[in-house]
């Protein structure tokens, strides 16, 4: 995780595909692995550094008890879903 004053190293707002609603046409998209390109590897890549360092962080300062666990849970919640949103450009 960058510090507050520093400058982010990227500056790049992925634009957002159209919103699409799940259908039986699309569905089978949208559940199936989906090869990511370089951008979006760089990108993932990205958010699974700064949400590891927001974990070293929590497990560093936060005792240990069954609300840290569901934080540390809803971080690795937080990288799959950030991972489905690069994956389908925002569509779902």
């Amino acid at each position: 995780m960058s510090e507050p004053d520093a400058q982010v190293k990227r500056e790049y707002d992925p634009p957002r595909a159209a919103p699409v609603r799940l259908t039986l046409d699309n569905v089978e998209h949208a559940f199936t692995f989906q090869v990511w390109n370089d951008d979006q590897k760089q990108r993932g890549a990205e958010v699974v550094g700064d949400l590891i360092q927001a974990a070293k962080t929590i497990l560093r300062n936060v005792p240990e008890c069954p609300t840290r666990t569901r934080c540390l849970n809803n971080l690795i919640d937080a990288r799959m879903l950030a991972n489905a949103a690069i994956t389908h450009e925002g569509r779902y």
